[in-house]
């Protein structure tokens, strides 16, 4: 640790022991929560606050604090970015329970009353289901377990998460996991902030900040390289930050000059609310297939894929402005006009990394009709291994042409051996089609199939109403299987450039054979992020995510019983696995929120030419480090203590390299 450092570990000892003197005087006063109500009308962005968001931290409040008898009100204080370099150096492991720096039970209570009593225990939720936790009870364990797997509940708790793998698997239901397992606080927060107004997410920030804490934010928890986990750390809880408003079909938007129908949401409100609200109006929106996740996450945070990014574009391309509590404290608005370089960063650049998203402000379309159509083909009969290769050829080679239309496919290759395998279109979405119109589009490929002599089979067209009605049509709420641990994934997007060249093209279908005939299952999507001259289009989207017809993915899996080693041995398997489809597509990369957290040269591979400018970015607006997340913008600064490599959990302490 530097000199900088330990003077700066010495004043957070000394603000810590502060706060414990004359509790006393705290509590034999009441005291009300830190927040001030701020009119709906005085948004920077001149669209009016949500209703959770007029209650807001302000100098005028912390000003107030000393009349309590607090200590060193200073810890709930704003932060000040200058001396960005001093601040960095600085920097030193995050403050840790059992540290003589940890806030003593008093600050805690301290912060819980200027919150409005918002502080929940950190305790994991299946604790109930082991002996040795006062929490146990078998019949609440009995109800978890029979509900793990269920993203509602997982969201619905507040140290929930949907791929609990990263957090250690330190504490599931018994019959979920390893034989013989036990319950620790593993990489789960000490403490939750349950979130329902903008003044206690400020002072959080503010008091984690200043009192160095890990400080991890969760939304729904549907994150697949655990950025919602972090041992001995503070976490803020979006998950209730609700409220939907329909601005109007002629909402005019200052910053950005859009003119259209849009709604302002709450960062905690689900993709099914907002289908649904969007439904109610006539309209639709671009959004994902899983209905439970929360759109302000790091569903926007992470790109945005979906049924209608090949028609209008990302997910992140459709926010005109945002509400955001920042690294310093401080509420903004943020649009092209109001700090234009964080809305540059935050539509695409990363979720946990730039603050906390309160509110955003997304644009709207007209409903359009909408068919599927699923389809499959396999080895077998007549068909040999090389013709079904062949078939899969005639379909890859459409990707440009139905990307193009606007479509949205999603598909699988799977090969149970050599001379097993099976291709299904689980569906193909023609987007303002009508069920003749995508059977007139997608003729001409089944008419090659046909030549080739490969019966195709469960070919399916059916009409939806809009995307609302298709997404909850074609992807199932019992589809959104979590809470289990034994796998993850990696992925790859393959660039419109192959389509262009027979050769690359050959190279990128021999490395999707490779992996699919050595039992890898593949997943993909043939998709474009089109076009749209109506948005600022101008984000931290990784660049390669815009010139992709395909974004693959593959899995790898192992025994419950797996070790934390074999664990490792099966992600570095994964890493050497895609290697070959790096080869097939040099310089491209991955789509962040369905990435492997062991992506070699990460930085480039999840952000591509946007990095160094997203580095600068992040050391400009949070010099201290509040915000870390294994695969964020900056994330190499940092490291997590007792990490195995391949293995990288969030159960040790936080401090920088």
């Amino acid at each position: 640790m530097s000199t900088t450092g330990i003077f700066a570990a010495l004043s957070v000892i000394c603000l810590a022991a502060a706060q414990s003197a004359n509790s006393d005087a705290i509590f034999n006063d009441t005291i009300a929560p830190a927040a001030e109500v701020i009119a709906a009308n005085a948004a920077a962005s001149d669209i009016d606050y949500l209703d959770f968001e007029t209650s807001q931290l302000t100098d005028g409040v912390l000003a107030n604090l000393t009349s309590y008898g607090i200590g060193d009100a200073s810890v709930f204080d704003f932060g000040n970015e200058g001396d960005m370099t001093g601040k960095r150096a600085a920097r030193s492991c995050k403050v840790f329970p059992g540290d003589s720096a940890w806030p003593s039970s008093t600050t805690w209570s301290l912060f819980d009353l200027l919150t409005g009593s918002a502080l929940v225990d950190g305790t994991p939720s299946a604790a109930v289901c082991y002996k040795d936790w006062p929490q146990y009870d078998e019949a609440k364990c009995a109800e978890i377990t029979a509900k793990w797997a269920s993203p509602s509940y997982q969201a619905s708790e507040p140290t929930g998460l949907d791929f609990p793998l990263y957090e250690g698997v330190s504490c599931l239901p018994p019959s979920l996991t390893r034989s013989n397992a036990t319950c620790t606080q593993g990489g789960h927060p000490t403490y939750v902030l349950n979130a329902t107004n903008v003044a206690q997410i400020q002072l959080a920030v503010n008091f984690a900040r200043n009192l160095n804490l890990r400080l991890i934010v969760k939304n729904k928890g549907h994150d697949f390289s655990g950025k919602s986990a972090g041992a001995g750390a503070l976490s803020v809880w979006t998950h209730h930050l609700q409220g939907i408003q329909y601005l109007g079909a002629s909402f005019k938007h200052g910053a950005s000059g859009y003119q259209g129908p849009a709604f302002k949401i709450g960062s905690g409100v689900t993709m099914l609310d907002y289908y649904d609200a969007a439904d109610k109006e006539g309209l639709q929106v671009v959004g994902g297939i899983a209905r439970t996740i929360g759109v302000g996450g790091g569903y926007v945070a992470g790109g945005g894929n979906g049924p209608l990014i090949s028609s209008y574009g990302a997910g992140a391309d459709q926010v005109l402005s945002m509400e955001v509590v920042l690294p310093n404290g401080r509420f903004v608005s943020v649009d092209e006009n109001n700090y234009p370089d964080l809305f540059f960063a935050l539509r695409g650049g990363g979720g946990s990394t730039w603050g906390i998203v309160t509110s955003l402000v997304i644009r709207a379309y007209p409903k359009t009709p909408i068919t599927s159509l699923t389809y499959s083909f396999n080895t077998g009969g007549n068909v040999s291994t090389e013709t079904f290769w062949s078939g899969v050829d005639a379909v890859f080679a459409v990707f440009p042409e139905y990307a193009d239309a606007g479509m949205f496919s999603y598909w699988s290759l799977v090969c149970t051996k050599e001379t097993d395998c099976t291709f299904s279109m689980l569906p193909q979405l023609g987007i303002d089609m009508s069920a003749d119109k995508l059977k007139s589009v997608s003729a001409p490929l089944f008419g090659n199939l046909s030549s080739l002599h490969i019966p195709v089979s469960d070919i399916n067209y059916t009409e939806f109403n809009g995307v609302r009605d298709a997404v909850l049509s074609t992807w199932t709420v019992d589809g959104e299987f979590v809470g289990v641990w034994n796998f993850h994934t990696a992925s790859r997007i393959f660039p419109r450039s192959n389509w262009e060249d027979p050769v690359k093209l050959a190279a990128q279908t021999k490395a999707l054979r490779q992996t699919a005939e050595d039992g890898g299952r593949v997943m993909g999507y043939n998709i474009k992020t089109g076009a749209n001259p109506s948005l600022n289009q101008t984000n931290a989207v990784n660049p390669a995510f815009r010139d992709t017809l395909a974004f693959v993915m593959l899995g790898a899996a192992w025994d419950l019983e797996a070790t934390p080693d074999e664990i490792a041995a099966a992600s570095k398997k994964l890493v050497e696995q895609l290697q070959p489809w790096r080869d097939a597509s040099p310089g491209s990369g991955t789509y962040l929120n369905e990435a492997d957290i062991n992506e070699p040269d990460l930085q480039q591979a999840y952000y591509g030419s946007n990095y160094d400018y997203l580095y600068q970015l992040k050391q400009k607006y949070d010099p201290w480090g509040v915000f870390y997340a294994a695969t964020a913008v900056g994330a190499e600064d940092w490291y997590i203590a007792d990490q195995i490599e391949y293995y990288p959990t969030q159960n040790g302490r936080l401090c920088p390299k």
